[in-house]
């Protein structure tokens, strides 16, 4: 299943950029294969979107720029409020009023958590809670925000797969002499999932002291969530000294083959800035190896779950392919997307 095929998913918000980079520049972005434009239309106002498309001939208000709080298209000057509503037309004669037609198709934006998100559909609910990104006693490091030519249901399958962790991840947190994931239950909420599973991980220099934990090997729990479908929220939390590491990856679909990947995390344990970058490097590692990884495999993920062969530790995954597959028969604006009356919970033994 490729990201064109699930028109739902367009319903959902996603990052396009951290929140200083929007400015009175316009920003173009691309999301589902198409160009949109981000911008706000004074410092420090909210964010708006809209297609990056002129609608009198098709320049890209992108290569524009803002004067007054209006957007104005460099081709022709006509301006645009923060409504998509074209407030001036040079070229037109006094008087004559401005044609209806004469609007951008704005987008939902929103600012949270240091990023601009958007909606280019209709929005199913708002920007979604990351809980511990914003919680009082959490310290929230971004860490980063760039291109991988995956597709993006192929990242968060991947967040989701733990039982990776010891082989993709061997050169860093993975100990391939202890694949075992201890048994676990998933939680499916409308297309919400949950699990909470224990496993042996390694402990390189950098972890130690990114951790204060000494030993070579150590035993974590992840509690993996999906949050929205392309939205992952993973926290590790460390037996032998309670340290609490949440991981939040969002998978922006560029279009079918390329992804705007964006990490944040939230730490319990109050970092100092000065150990931020020792702490991000340890997870770039991380993601560098999954990135090596996915970008050799096709973009296309099945999600007829009879077309791969599946064992009890992929039961995360095998219930996020049946979620996608779900999702697929909805088209784009229909209601969805609120929680069952009751949680669907599978006992894997």
């Amino acid at each position: 299943m490729l990201v064109s095929e699930i028109p739902a998913l367009r319903d959902h918000w996603y990052p396009v950029a951290y929140a200083d980079a929007v400015t009175t520049e316009p920003l173009p972005v691309r999301i589902f294969g198409e160009r949109h434009v981000v911008w706000r239309p004074a410092a420090g106002a909210p964010p708006v979107a809209a297609t990056d498309r002129c609608p009198h001939r098709a320049a890209r208000l992108s290569q524009g720029w803002v004067d007054g709080g209006t957007l104005v298209c460099p081709y022709h000057g006509w301006r645009y409020d923060a409504d998509g509503r074209c407030t001036e037309i040079p070229a037109a004669e006094p008087g004559v009023p401005v044609p209806p037609r004469a609007c951008l198709r704005t987008d939902a934006a929103g600012e949270r958590y240091g990023l601009v998100w958007i909606c280019v559909g209709d929005p199913s609910s708002g920007i979604p809670d990351l809980g511990e990104a914003d919680a009082e006693g959490y310290t929230l490091i971004h860490e980063m925000m760039e291109v991988w030519s995956a597709s993006a249901p192929r990242i968060v399958d991947n967040a989701l797969d733990v039982s990776h962790v010891a082989f993709v991840h061997r050169g860093s947190v993975g100990s391939a002499t202890n694949p075992r994931l201890s048994d676990y239950t998933v939680e499916r909420d409308g297309t919400r999932l949950r699990f909470e599973v224990s496993y042996v991980a390694a402990v390189p220099e950098l972890q130690k002291r990114n951790t204060g934990i000494t030993s070579d090997l150590t035993s974590r729990s992840t509690e993996a969530e999906l949050v929205e479908p392309l939205v992952f929220r993973g926290k590790l939390t460390y037996h032998e000294n309670g340290l609490e590491h949440v991981l939040y990856k969002t998978a922006t679909p560029i279009d079918d083959d390329t992804t705007l990947f964006c990490q944040f995390i939230a730490r319990n344990d109050d970092p100092s800035p000065d150990r931020w970058d020792d702490i991000s490097a340890m997870d770039r590692q991380v993601q560098a190896e999954d990135k090596a990884l996915l970008e050799e495999i096709e973009s296309d993920l099945p999600t007829d779950v009879t077309s791969e062969v599946h064992i009890k530790a992929d039961r995360m995954t095998l219930e996020y392919r049946r979620i996608l597959g779900e999702l697929a028969e909805r088209p784009a604006g229909a209601p969805g997307g609120a929680p069952a009356e009751e949680p669907v919970a599978v006992r894997v033994g």
